[in-house]
């Protein structure tokens, strides 16, 4: 990747403002590889940049998942034959996508990939006209979200440990299930109630959470799981499990795998999208394979 030239586009708020006081240290750690810089001033800005940034070879997200949704976006909308590539150092506080893509988390080591990692396809998903790179989970999974959203601000808390302080929160006060209508593969909706739907690319979400173990990002198909409704006791005695992705077998667990489903709820449904909450009462949910390539380790 050494003579392709790249736009970084920096959160400098990720991980709580840390990200903007490595912005010299990543310059210096990239060198000579021909590249601009640009530092967003508010959400949202990332899209347009990455919407933007046809003429560059890589656009690399500098923060955390929701940097690269942002940034996966905006390239989404450049056509394919055009399409940059998309690139990551992970900054950020969750940071699943790096995961996914077997991203070092050491800021060095993951500028080290850009100058010798490969150009790899991964597919990517859309809901409801929003790409995703990571995840898709409606429920119980987006209230948790949102109260990690308020930890990380308030308790200055990041990575596994802040979704889990937040889940935990959710579990002891707001442990309800949805009744929602769920179609697969364009088949005949059936009734469901049901704690969670998380749809996944990669093996986990929230920080490091093993919610379907088995996902790959380039296998044309998402991950679904879903989770009867448990009592709060029975939902403590799993968490740990599913922590570590060994829930895939438990009776209240159901495992699947579509390319697209659609979920409709008669009350408007929260959700959570890469990290970013939604409140709908139907979601459409389609992979498209090997949409987007992304710049990963070489394999051998």
């Amino acid at each position: 990747m050494a003579d392709e030239k790249m736009l970084l586009v920096v959160n400098p708020a990720a991980r709580h403002g840390e990200t903007e006081r490595l912005v010299p240290v990543i310059d210096k750690l990239l060198g000579t590889l021909p590249h601009d810089t640009v530092v967003t001033e508010a959400p949202g800005q990332a899209v347009s940049l990455a919407a933007a940034a046809s003429g560059y070879d890589a656009v690399v997200a500098v923060g955390g998942d929701g940097t690269v949704h942002e940034v996966l976006n905006g390239l989404m909308t450049i056509p394919e034959a055009s399409r940059p590539a998309l690139g990551l150092l992970p900054t950020g506080s969750g940071n699943d996508t790096r995961r996914t893509l077997g991203i070092p988390d050491d800021v060095a080591a993951a500028a080290v990939i850009l100058r010798t990692g490969v150009r790899r396809r991964f597919d990517v998903g859309l809901c409801n006209g929003i790409y995703f790179n990571n995840s898709f989970a409606a429920g119980l999974d987006a209230k948790v979200t949102a109260k990690a959203v308020e930890y990380k601000v308030t308790k200055q808390r990041d990575g596994l440990w802040l979704y889990l302080t937040a889940l935990l929160h959710v579990l002891f006060n707001d442990l309800a299930s949805f009744p929602l209508q769920i179609s697969f593969d364009g088949e005949e909706p059936q009734a469901h109630d049901t704690l969670i739907v998380a749809v996944t690319n990669g093996p986990t979400y929230g920080g490091g959470f093993f919610i379907t173990p088995d996902a790959r990002p380039d296998d044309g198909l998402f991950d679904v799981c879903m989770i009867d409704p448990l009592s709060l006791p029975e939902a403590l005695v799993r968490l740990p499990f599913v922590i570590a992705g060994r829930h895939t077998r438990m009776r209240p667990v159901h495992m699947r795998r579509h390319a697209s489903l659609t979920i409709e709820s008669e009350c408007p449904l929260p959700a959570q999208i890469d990290g970013e909450v939604l409140l709908e009462n139907r979601y459409e949910i389609r992979i498209l394979p090997g949409a987007v390539e992304y710049l990963v380790p070489r394999s051998d």
